[in-house]
């Protein structure tokens, strides 16, 4: 009998899987194959520590905070179906009291594995754009949390700057400058005046 049909049976799963009641989750909307890559994928800091065994009785970690780490792990042509699903299911558990730096951080690993595939996927740019805009929709959020717990100025923005990327690719360059206006005046890290300088001239 294999260690996933043990699961099966006796329906019990330890670790950070337990802690952040996410047994369901595991058993039920993942498959054998699924969970057997993630099993062997997944080994923050060299870690052989599964994340399905042991006993967890105190973690700052929350369900966000565990899916945006564990998906760059699969950021990789052949596991990015992986990625894919676990982005899904850490979507739906966005709410109005989710920390704004586990949204802003889960929305720059989506943006980052939806950017890989933007010529492979039907509409796969379209989906990276989206992407984009769903951090930088979160942006105001998540700057006021990192001045609160981090202090000093704010590190550069996924969002703004591959949309800004983009848009100057597409030639939108008015797009551009009032993306990077708004980048700059939200105090994200970045070259924007220099993108702005340079859009204003291709677009003249």
């Amino acid at each position: 009998m294999g260690i996933f049909d043990l699961f099966k049976k006796k329906q019990k799963v330890n670790g950070i899987i337990k802690y952040l009641n996410l047994e369901d989750w595991w058993l039920n909307e993942l498959n054998d194959d699924e969970r057997e890559i993630i099993l062997s994928t997944y080994s923050p800091m060299g870690s052989d520590n599964s994340i399905t065994e042991g006993e967890i009785y105190s973690s700052s970690q929350t369900k966000l905070h565990f899916f945006w780490g564990l998906i760059g792990w699969f950021n990789k042509p052949d596991l990015r179906h992986i990625a894919y699903k676990l982005i899904s299911k850490a979507e739906t558990l966005i709410d109005n009291n989710s920390a704004p730096l586990d949204v802003h951080f889960l929305y720059g690993i989506k943006l980052e594995v939806y950017y890989k595939d933007r010529d492979l996927r039907p509409n796969g740019l379209e989906l990276a754009i989206k992407a984009c805009e769903q951090q930088i929709e979160s942006a105001p959020a998540a700057a006021t949390a990192f001045k609160r717990q981090y202090g000093g100025d704010l590190p550069a923005h996924k969002g703004f700057y591959q949309l800004a990327i983009v848009l100057e690719k597409q030639k939108r360059y008015s797009e551009a400058i009032a993306l990077c206006e708004k980048a700059k005046s939200q105090g994200w890290a970045g070259d924007w005046d220099k993108r702005i300088e340079r859009c204003n001239q291709r677009k003249a």
